[in-house]
């Protein structure tokens, strides 16, 4: 069953959707489809990026296309020729894949980041630093895309515990 989307990527689309209409989205490496779905069901025409091809084939909906690549180490970038209205990345971090999803947005399309951060790895997983957020990271990573909105949020309750940073940022030029 599909999770419910991410709470951060709601909050930012009730943000840009007010005077923006989305038409394309991306979902890099969207695991089992939860932001996926959610943004195909709200009327985008989504593609749909992962490894794991078992989480592609649990899901599905009307104008989702999937690919199957590894993002980490994918000799060139599969999405070169596409340009999109949003990008939605969750609980993914490859560093050097920024420039490449910066050259994907359309002008004037929005990015909107989530994902883990140091001090994640005393909670759970992922525990390997390579896989952590550093301090405003995040920030320097998305530095030539117009800032809309930042956090770094600390959620330790008895359902859940995560340290996580977030962006909403939208490409001007």
């Amino acid at each position: 069953m599909i999770n419910k989307a991410s709470s951060w990527v709601k909050f930012c689309l009730s943000k840009i959707l007010i005077t923006n209409k989305i038409v394309t989205a991306l979902d890099l490496a969207c695991g089992y489809g939860r932001n996926t779905v959610f943004l195909a069901d709200i009327g985008c025409k989504v593609t749909a990026v992962d490894l794991d091809l078992n989480c592609l084939t649990s899901f599905g909906g009307k104008n989702i296309l999937k690919i199957q690549t590894d993002l980490e180490k994918v000799s060139g970038w599969p999405l070169k020729r596409n340009f999109f209205d949003l990008i939605v990345v969750n609980n993914f971090l490859c560093r050097h894949i920024f420039k490449e999803i910066e050259v994907s947005l359309k002008k004037n399309g929005y990015l909107i980041y989530e994902t883990f951060a140091e001090g994640q790895e005393k909670f759970g997983k992922p525990k390997n630093k390579d896989f952590l957020l550093k301090k405003d990271e995040l920030l320097f990573l998305t530095k030539d895309l117009k800032l809309i909105f930042y956090e770094e949020v600390k959620v330790i309750s008895d359902e859940t515990k995560f340290i996580k940073n977030r962006i909403l940022c939208q490409n001007v030029r």
